[in-house]
C-alpha cells in the first residue's frame, strides 16, 4: 500500500521525540530495549523484546546460538514509527522478537476527525503495525493492544515499522 493511503498516527505537538539507542541483541539471552520520549517521566514511546534465539541471518549468513548483532532502534520524526537496523537482519519463525507501541499520552489520534473513521476510537480500533517493504510501499505487520494505548506485533525482519490505519 502508498503511504498516502495510511492516516499514520502522528505525535502530540508536545511529544519530545525519543533518542535514539544502539545495543548488542545476543542469540544467547533475551534482551528487551525501551525508547521513551524525553519528558520527565520516562514515557514509552517503543519497546522491543528479544527471545533468545530470535536471531535468524544477518544479510543472509545464519546466526548460532553463541552470535549476537549490534542493533540500533531509532523513532521515525513526527509519527509513531521506528526503525530497527541492521536492513539485512531476519528473525527466527520461533520467538520472534515483539515490538509494542505506546501511544496513551502523546498519541495525536485526532488526526481521526474528518476522515472515514466515525470517532478517534473506530480509528484507534483500526490501527495497524505496518512495515516498508520498499520505498512508499507498505505491508501490514498486523497488530492487537489496548485501543486508545498501545498496539503490539511480531517481527519478522528489521525495517522501517509505522503505526496506521488505512485512510
Amino acid at each position: 500500500m502508498p503511504t498516502d493511503e495510511l492516516l499514520i498516527l502522528p505525535l502530540g505537538s508536545s511529544a519530545l521525540a525519543p533518542a535514539s539507542i544502539s545495543f548488542y541483541v545476543s542469540n544467547a539471552r533475551a534482551t528487551t530495549r525501551n525508547l521513551t520520549h524525553n519528558d520527565g517521566f520516562n514515557t514509552l514511546f517503543a519497546r522491543v523484546q528479544f527471545p533468545s534465539g530470535s536471531l535468524s541471518t544477518l544479510d543472509g549468513a545464519t546466526l548460532g546460538l553463541a552470535d549476537s548483532v549490534p542493533v540500533t532502534l531509532s523513532a521515525a520524526a513526527g509519527v509513531y514509527g521506528i526503525r530497527l537496523e541492521p536492513e539485512g537482519l531476519r528473525f527466527a519463525s520461533l520467538g520472534r522478537p515483539i515490538l509494542t507501541f505506546s501511544y496513551v499520552r502523546y498519541g495525536d489520534l485526532s488526526v481521526a476527525n474528518g476522515s472515514r473513521y466515525a470517532d478517534q476510537t473506530a480509528y484507534a480500533s483500526a490501527l495497524d503495525v505496518w512495515r516498508e517493504t520498499s520505498f512508499d510501499r507498505w505491508t501490514t505487520a498486523g497488530g492487537a493492544g489496548t485501543a486508545l494505548s498501545d498496539i503490539t506485533t511480531s517481527l519478522t525482519q528489521a525495517g522501517h515499522y509505522l503505526v496506521a490505519a488505512p485512510r
